[in-house]
């Protein structure tokens, strides 16, 4: 045991001095990495620098400065208390996002054709879970059909219908409530995993918490709708049996509103991870767009979207009215640009003895009034639009802050603006045809979608523009730190 004692101040001479940054912690990935190679570390001669050797012994933050680096730290925070959420979504997240607003889509479409071909009455009853699975047999699709019969649709529209004609009608309605049921299950059990997991920031969690609750309301919407038409006392003695349309306007903004949601939410997650791949550079593309110059175009789109979102629910109001089959001509209505105004405010849509609700009536269910709605709204959206895309051209301010991606969102803007005005006099002058009619449902949403785009482009993230100088800070700090290292050797 003496002679070992001896033996310890010769190891402890040859063991290298361990300097206090040996325990230092850098972020990287989602763990903390141990680096112990400081430059006071060892002290050897020059010749051992200039050696491939002295890779090895290169500080970890340089050998490792990559995107996902800087990313990560800012989703992690390694070196400080770690958060239950990271401050930066998933790129899976993202991708989600924006596949589920592609199904939100395609049903929103889907549900556009079931209307236009009356099928959304064939199915009489709500059963979210047993309505799942067709009828298999001759006997059930003989019940499905007696039910039907009994409804105010066949009694007054289709008495001679047969049942190869109901089952058509049948499945239209019946694949539209299952892609109905597959978009809420894709979106909640997803979201539930990615809340789980921590995949999401804590301000996206409760988004797609509100988004879920949207989802399933929807469906309710949905049926609220449906049972509009199945009761004579819901709609106008005399006139043919059709859902309400308040409820149906309801039932298709809240379908718009879930795919504003998923859509602009996705583009804000890949528009946070392509800012953080360049803090510097994220720093100063953000300062641009807060340039005060800017502040109007930022504003006029908003107001844009907003105004697209309104003409597209005016459209919804058209629809439940069917006012596209009446003055199928364009610009004129009749003898004039509008019908008489005996006929825009008719006293007969008024429930009222004083005439205290004429104006908003005829506003909302007289379809001349509200085909006339419809086509004031649509031409200020494209006026709107045009001048828009003439104030980023021919301002010199503005074509020299707005980014490129941002001036080729614009220009999808119009050429969609031009192809739903185009659509849109096409249905009309061709009496609501199902394919036109189909398209233009389709083109308001494009367009709404472009919008979104162009929002996405010009707009100022806050919380961000936040983490963009987390990160930078992050970045720059172990490059002073190597800098003093350097100047002391």
């Amino acid at each position: 045991m003496a002679s070992l004692r001896s033996s310890i101040p010769f190891f402890k001479g040859l063991s290298p001095r361990l300097s206090q940054g040996f325990f230092s912690c850098y972020n990287y990935g989602s763990k903390p990495i141990v680096s112990p190679f400081r430059s006071n570390l060892y002290r050897p001669n020059s010749s051992f620098l200039n050696t491939p050797t002295r890779q090895f012994f290169t500080p970890s933050w340089r050998r490792h400065s990559s995107t996902s680096t800087v990313t990560n730290a800012i989703e992690n925070k390694a070196c400080g208390p770690k958060s239950s959420f990271p401050d930066v979504s998933s790129k899976t997240v993202a991708y989600w996002l924006l596949g589920s607003a592609a199904s939100v889509f395609g049903i929103v479409v889907f549900g556009g054709l079931t209307r236009l071909t009356e099928s959304g009455l064939s199915i009489t009853e709500w059963r979210p879970v047993t309505g799942s699975l067709p009828p298999i047999n001759t006997e059930d699709w003989e019940s499905e059909f007696a039910k039907y019969r009994a409804s105010p649709e066949f009694q007054m529209l289709n008495p001679n219908m047969t049942l190869s004609e109901f089952k058509y009608i049948y499945y239209m309605e019946w694949i539209h409530r299952i892609w109905g049921r597959f978009v809420g299950l894709s979106f909640a059990l997803p979201a539930i995993y990615f809340v789980a997991r921590r995949k999401v920031s804590k301000p996206m969690a409760l988004r797609l918490a509100g988004i879920t609750g949207l989802i399933g309301f929807q469906g309710f919407i949905g049926w609220w709708m449906v049972k509009s038409g199945l009761k004579d006392d819901l709609f106008s003695p005399g006139n043919p049996p059709r859902v309400s349309q308040y409820r149906l306007t309801a039932h298709l903004a809240a379908a718009f509103t879930c795919y504003v949601a998923m859509l602009w939410n996705g583009l804000a997650i890949l528009r946070s991870h392509r800012l953080l791949a360049d803090p510097e550079a994220g720093i100063k593309s953000l300062e641009a767009l807060r340039d005060p110059r800017l502040k109007i175009f930022r504003r006029s789109v908003a107001g844009l979207g907003l105004l697209v979102f309104v003409t597209v629910m005016s459209g919804a109001l058209v629809a439940g009215l069917d006012a596209g089959l009446i003055y199928n001509e364009f610009p004129y209505m009749g003898n004039g640009f509008a019908p008489p105004k005996s006929e825009l405010f008719d006293p007969r849509y008024s429930r009222h003895e004083d005439r205290s609700d004429l104006w908003w009536r005829n506003m909302l269910e007289n379809p001349a009034t509200v085909q006339l709605d419809h086509r004031i709204l649509a031409l200020t959206t494209f006026t709107s639009i045009m001048a828009l895309w003439a104030y980023s051209r021919r301002s010199p301010t503005v074509k020299k802050l707005l980014p490129p991606a941002a001036r080729k969102g614009m220009h999808g803007v119009v050429g969609f603006a031009c192809m739903q005005v185009g659509l849109g006099i096409s249905t009309l002058l061709y009496l609501v045809p199902i394919p036109l009619a189909s398209a233009h449902q389709a083109g308001s949403l494009l367009l709404l979608t472009w919008v979104l785009v162009l929002g996405s482009r010009i707009w100022h993230p806050s919380r961000t523009a936040k983490l963009l100088q987390v990160a930078a800070k992050a970045r720059s700090q172990p490059l002073a730190a190597a800098a003093r290292s350097a100047s002391k050797q």
